[in-house]
Parts: structure tokens; C-alpha cells; sequence
């Protein structure tokens, strides 16, 4: 084949790659799917006998067809998951070709040496044997964050298309040359990288919730023993005390790791979502993933999906402008919408930021009082910021419309309601005609919490010590730091710095005698200060002393006990006390409704 005939080949064939992923987008038969896919294979093979660095591509797509003619078997319509693998194989493909096509050099065929194949090519190979695997009924749990063989994988898929084809039903012996294997030349590999995999062991997911359940129950009882050996002023106690927080801490931690999976497997599937609203609402917006190998808790992740969803249907539906509406704002005709995770003090923070119209907080406020939720005489009081959390109220909506998407009356309050089951924090900052970003903080394990412990009165209660700044001890003797009481506020002056106080009275009322700190404080006691940052305020929480910093098991609360939600869960301690984990957020929505 001349090279001109060549070039119209793989001009055709990128084109076809273009029509097929078109047809992705629809519902679609799988025989059509594969009809398209059959085509391509027909041009591929003529192209490989005149370019063999096309040979990987061709394999690639050999071995789609054979999954699809396997799959076509038992159903008609191609799942989501199904198509989400053939959008991602298509954009590699394509990029596969244009490699190869802009380059101006004729494969040299006598030049020795195996065929690169990029790693891309090898992903996408190995993405396809997972669906194999699972389409045959293996569990693929063990294997599917990461790649199922080493970079050579053409045997194994020659045996994988095989059993697809024997299990297909067809009597007609199998061509090898259907599936012709990539000539490659192995090279001997020393024992260290003869596998990129530990040993693994498959184990059913109730023992390993069982053990987890029994590591709780051993760190219960490690802070018992603590606390004994305290109380006693045993030197060996206290040795053997140290002795089993020290395996206890290496068991749960290694049993944690049990339960942590890349983020990636989550937020891959919502490129899809985003090219298909997008089309469905005329609008033209990129989706970019930064931070698909963070890794969280599984169950956070399963909890996640949900709300991660509604936001990012809402960015497209609510946040982006039509191109027109872009144009004459002056922005790209192209909208971006960012999910982007990463580790932040512990935590695992999810942000989903568009460059869309931004939120319109009269709107909002225009809509809040007419439900009743803000009164006009009080709606100046309101912070922009207090004005954006008001969309997560039930029933409040800003849409006009009511479609599939959006107009119902439901959606951010259950976003909000979801992420806090799971222990996590929501966040918004919006500006009109700019852009909105919503970031989710979550925990990166639901199973234990460390703590700061601290009493107040009688009752012991707990901070996470991710949201404390800082512990200040204060005394009206000091020179650097006082306190003063103005109009029924508490506030800090410490280091050029006024920091509001929360008195415990403002949010436990009955649970705290009111103006204990002022009178401790007027009398000369010295008490302590847990400071933490709050949108950007720093605040201080008075208390009596702190106790301890230690790992506690959180329970939720019944709700008959927890009617104003100030407390996020309770914990048991090792000599039996109770003690409440503090809700910050409600702490301060609490101090302002007091004052």
C-alpha cells in the first residue's frame, strides 16, 4: 500500500473512532456497538501489514470485539459500565493513532527489537481482561484498583477471548489467527520484579467488619488499662499498658488499610456524566480529575457516590451559561468544571469548582424569606456566607423549572445530610458571574477518632484534635492575654489578636451553669482555652482543664438525646464516663442565635 492510501486509511479510520464514540453517548444495542467497533478491526489489519507499530491497537480492538460478541449473548443493551470502559478505550485509541500518524518516519522494518506499547495501550488491555474476568463471574474485587498482569498481557488475553468464545456457544474451532499474539521478545527478569504484586489472600468482607469491630472493642479496653495503671502508679502496669496501644495501634492500622481504595474507581465515571448532561443541556463543558489515587474509606466512598452526583449534575443544570450567554460575558465558549481531591490535616477534601454564573444570593435570600425561613427585618443581618448556606435548607430552590435535574424542591439538603451521616463537613464559596466551589471534607476512616478530652462541670466532652488550632491556658494576672466581657460577649486579646470565647452555657444551656467562666475568671482561677478556625475566625472554647489526647470508637447518639445536633457522637472511655464529641459548627451557629 503506498503511503498516500495509508494516510486516507488512517485518516477513515480516526474518523470512524469519532462516529463510534458519538453512538456511545445514546442508548445502543451491543450488536451495534460491536457492528462499529468489526469495522475498525477490518481497517486496523490492513494498516498492520504495512505499519506494524499499529499491531497493539489492533490487538486492542480484536480483543473488544471478542468481549462484545461474548456479551451480546445474554444481553442486548450495553450497561454503563460497559460504556464508560469503550469511551475510555476510544480516547486512547485515538490518541494511539495520532502518535503514529503525525509522525513523519516509515516503520523500518528491519530494525530488531519488540514493539513499544505505551502505557495507555497496557491499561486500557488490562481494563478490558477486568471486564473479561468479571463477565465470567470472577471476582475481580483484589485486582481492579490496580493492573491484573504485567506489561505483557497478550497471552493471557488470547486465553481470556477463548474462553469468551468457547462460552459464546460456538462449535467452530478457534482461528488463532483470529487473535494473533504481538510479537515480543520476553526479557528475563530478576525475582524482585517478577510480579508487581504482594501475595494476596481473599477474605469475606463480614470477618474483616468482625475484627474491626473487635479492634474497637481493644481500644476500649487499652484505655481502661491506661486509666488503671494511672490510678494504681504501677510502673509495670503502665509498661504493659504502653506495650498493647503500641500493637493495638499497628493492628488497627494495618485493618484500616483493609478498607482504604483509591478515589479514581469514583470520580472516572462522572467525565461520562459531564459529556452526557452536557449534551443533553446544549452546553459545552470540560471535565478535569486531579487526585484519582487519594485514598479513602471504603464505606465513605459508597456513602459519597450520591451526593457527588447531585453536585456535579447541579454544576451543569444550575452553574454553566450556555455558550451563547458565555460569549457575551466574555468567558471561553467552553465551560470547566474541577473535581479535584487531595489530604488536608487528616482529612480527605473532594472540591467541585465550575467557572459557571456563580450563585445569586439576592435570589436565594428573595426565596428564603418567601418560605419563611428569613424575616425582612433581619435579612441584613446576614452574612454573604450565612446567605449561600441557606440553599441547604429543605424545599428551597432557586430553579424556575422543574425537570428531570433540577426544580424539586429536594437536593443540597440531602447532599448536606448524607456527607454529615458520615462524619464530614460541607462547604461553599460562590461569586456571581465568577464561579462556585463546593468542597466536602470527610474523615479518612469512620472507625476511630483521635480526640482532645477536656471537662466542663461534671461532663466530659471531646474536640477532634484535626479541628484545634491551639490549648491556651489564661488567668486575669497574665500581661499577654485578658479577657474582657463587652455587652455579654467573651473576647481574648492575646499576641494583637481578639478572639471571640464561646461560653459552654451558649450552646449546652442546662448541661453548664451560666457565667461559671466569668466568675472563675474574675476570681482568679486559671482556666483553659481550645482555640479552632472557623471559616476563617478564629474561636476559643473555655473549659475547666484538658485531660488527655487518646483514639476513641464514636457511637452515634439517639436523636431523642441529641435533638439540637451540638454533638456529633458520644464515646465510652476506658473507666466507663461518657463522653460527647462537639459539633462545631453547631457550637457557633449556637453562640450567634445566643447573642
Amino acid at each position: 500500500m503506498s503511503q498516500a492510501d495509508l494516510h486516507t486509511l488512517l485518516s477513515e479510520i480516526t474518523n470512524d473512532f469519532s462516529d463510534v464514540a458519538n453512538t456511545l453517548s445514546l442508548p445502543i444495542a451491543i450488536s451495534d456497538i460491536k457492528q462499529g467497533f468489526s469495522g475498525l478491526n477490518n481497517k486496523l489489519e490492513l494498516v498492520v501489514e504495512d505499519d506494524p507499530r499499529f499491531s497493539a491497537l489492533h490487538f486492542l480492538i480484536q480483543q473488544t470485539v471478542t468481549l462484545l460478541e461474548f456479551l451480546n449473548v445474554d444481553s442486548n443493551e450495553a450497561s454503563e459500565d460497559l460504556l464508560a470502559l469503550l469511551d475510555s478505550l476510544i480516547e486512547t485509541a485515538r490518541t494511539e493513532t495520532a502518535a503514529h500518524s503525525s509522525s513523519d518516519s516509515e516503520f523500518d522494518e528491519d530494525k530488531e527489537g519488540e514493539i513499544p506499547c505505551n502505557d495507555g495501550m497496557v491499561s486500557e488491555l488490562n481494563s478490558v481482561a477486568i471486564f473479561a474476568l468479571d463477565a465470567l463471574g470472577v471476582d475481580v474485587t483484589l485486582i481492579e484498583d490496580g493492573p491484573v498482569f504485567d506489561d505483557d498481557v497478550s497471552n493471557e488475553l488470547d486465553y481470556l477471548s477463548s474462553l469468551c468464545h468457547s462460552d459464546a456457544g460456538s462449535d467452530t474451532p478457534r482461528d488463532d489467527r483470529y487473535l494473533p499474539s504481538i510479537a515480543r521478545s520476553k526479557k528475563p527478569k530478576d525475582g524482585e520484579s517478577q510480579s508487581k504484586f504482594e501475595a494476596t489472600t481473599r477474605v469475606k468482607s463480614h470477618l474483616l467488619e468482625h475484627l474491626m469491630s473487635y479492634s474497637e472493642e481493644l481500644v476500649q479496653i487499652r484505655n481502661t488499662l491506661a486509666d488503671f495503671a494511672e490510678k494504681q502508679e504501677s510502673l509495670a502496669l503502665t509498661e504493659l499498658s504502653n506495650k498493647l496501644k503500641t500493637v493495638s495501634d499497628g493492628m488497627l492500622n494495618d485493618l484500616l488499610k483493609t478498607q482504604m481504595r483509591p478515589i479514581g474507581n469514583l470520580l472516572s465515571k462522572y467525565r461520562r456524566i459531564v459529556r452526557d448532561l452536557s449534551k443533553e443541556l446544549g452546553k459545552k463543558v470540560d471535565v478535569e480529575i486531579i487526585g484519582e489515587n487519594i485514598e479513602l474509606d471504603s464505606n465513605v466512598i459508597d456513602a459519597i457516590n450520591e451526593p457527588l452526583t447531585h453536585l456535579v449534575r447541579n454544576a451543569l443544570d444550575h452553574g454553566f451559561e450556555t455558550q451563547e450567554a458565555r460569549a457575551v460575558s466574555g468567558k471561553s465558549m467552553i465551560g470547566r468544571l474541577l473535581i479535584h481531591a487531595y489530604n488536608e490535616a487528616g482529612k480527605v477534601v473532594i472540591n467541585i469548582c465550575d467557572d459557571g454564573n456563580g450563585i445569586d444570593k439576592e435570589k436565594v435570600l428573595s426565596k428564603a424569606i418567601s418560605n419563611g425561613l428569613v424575616t425582612k427585618e433581619n435579612q441584613h443581618q446576614l452574612t454573604d456566607k450565612e446567605v449561600l448556606e441557606l440553599i441547604f435548607h429543605p424545599g428551597l430552590s432557586t430553579s424556575d423549572n422543574v425537570n428531570a435535574l433540577s426544580g424539586r424542591g429536594v437536593g443540597m439538603d440531602a447532599v448536606k445530610r448524607k456527607v454529615e451521616d458520615i462524619k464530614g463537613t460541607i462547604d461553599i464559596h460562590s461569586e456571581k458571574g465568577v464561579g462556585t466551589e463546593i468542597a466536602l471534607i470527610f474523615p479518612l476512616t469512620m472507625a476511630t477518632l483521635k480526640v482532645a478530652l477536656f471537662d466542663i462541670g461534671n461532663v466530659t466532652y471531646a474536640i477532634p484534635s484535626s479541628d484545634i488550632a491551639s490549648i491556651v491556658g489564661i488567668s486575669n494576672d497574665e500581661e499577654n492575654s485578658t479577657v474582657r466581657f463587652d455587652s455579654g460577649h467573651a473576647l481574648l486579646y492575646q499576641n494583637n489578636k481578639v478572639i471571640p470565647l464561646v461560653e459552654p452555657h451558649e450552646y449546652l444551656n442546662e448541661l453548664a451553669e451560666k457565667n461559671v467562666f466569668r466568675r472563675t475568671y474574675n476570681q482568679g482561677m486559671r482556666n483553659s482555652v481550645v482555640l479552632f478556625t472557623h471559616r476563617g475566625q478564629q474561636w476559643g472554647l473555655p473549659v475547666d482543664h484538658v485531660r488527655a489526647f487518646l483514639d476513641i470508637v464514636i457511637k452515634p447518639l439517639d436523636r431523642s438525646m441529641n435533638g439540637s445536633d451540638v454533638f456529633s457522637g458520644a464515646a465510652v472511655l476506658g473507666n466507663g464516663d461518657l463522653a460527647l464529641v462537639l459539633n462545631l459548627k453547631k457550637v457557633i451557629q449556637f453562640a450567634r442565635s445566643y447573642h
